[in-house]
């Protein structure tokens, strides 16, 4: 998770020259909105923990006007963040976002409540956040999560490897075995509930990904018996 409150642009850069080289990193910045948003945040952002306030909340404007993304100056975000069809995105102030994280469009997720009430939201790390879904209020959503399309999570704590579907959010799966919703009624976060990446995730190989949002060599190739 992010544990000092830092704007993360040399660790985006240095982790984007690694797997993609300078051409790569040029290129995807220049024609993927989604990175577009992402690097104006960290510049902002770097404003606001400077406390050129001013300065912060125009660049927070001009992320709207330009890639129609709202990221709270205020948003503590992690490195290798992902901004995926990034179109009517809303990260609120008071929240927290660890590392790998990946959103998609039209997802709202911040902390919601009085200020005497300190809300947070602290969304930990590899979490998923799928189109349409909303998740707000006070709570913390666990490590490889995924929060499934249209999806309202309200007050409501998330374990680590669950899936959580509907409105209001049900926990349906927990490290990929069916689970009863009910179970999970009122759950309250436990670090200790999270051991680890799960197997499919190679952390040793996570930096070594050589992905482009517009190089056709990285495409999914289609299944035998169909026309690519």
């Amino acid at each position: 998770m992010v544990e000092e409150k830092k704007a993360h642009f040399l660790d985006d850069l240095r982790l984007a020259l690694k797997r993609k080289g300078l051409g790569g990193l040029v290129r995807d910045v220049l024609l993927h909105p989604g990175n577009q948003a992402i690097a104006l945040y960290r510049i902002y952002r770097w404003f606001y923990l400077k406390g050129w306030v001013t300065l912060a909340f125009l660049g927070y404007r001009l992320n709207y006007f330009l890639c129609g993304v709202e990221i709270h100056p205020d948003a503590e975000i992690g490195p290798d963040f992902h901004l995926d069809h990034p179109i009517s995105v809303l990260i609120g102030r008071g929240t927290r976002i660890g590392r790998g994280v990946r959103i998609y469009s039209h997802v709202a997720v911040g902390a919601v409540g009085l200020p005497e009430e300190n809300p947070f939201m602290d969304i930990r790390d590899y979490v998923q956040i799928y189109h349409g879904a909303m998740v707000g209020g006070s709570a913390t959503i666990g490590e490889y999560a995924q929060i499934g399309l249209n999806a309202v999570v309200w007050n409501q704590d998330v374990p680590p490897y669950s899936v959580v579907v509907g409105n209001p959010g049900r926990v349906i799966k927990v490290e990929g075995k069916r689970v009863n919703p009910e179970d999970y009624v009122g759950y309250k976060y436990d670090p200790s509930h999270f051991h680890g990446p799960p197997p499919e995730h190679d952390l040793a190989k996570e930096e070594e990904k050589k992905e482009s949002w517009i190089d056709p060599r990285t495409y999914r190739k289609a299944p035998p018996g169909r026309d690519s």
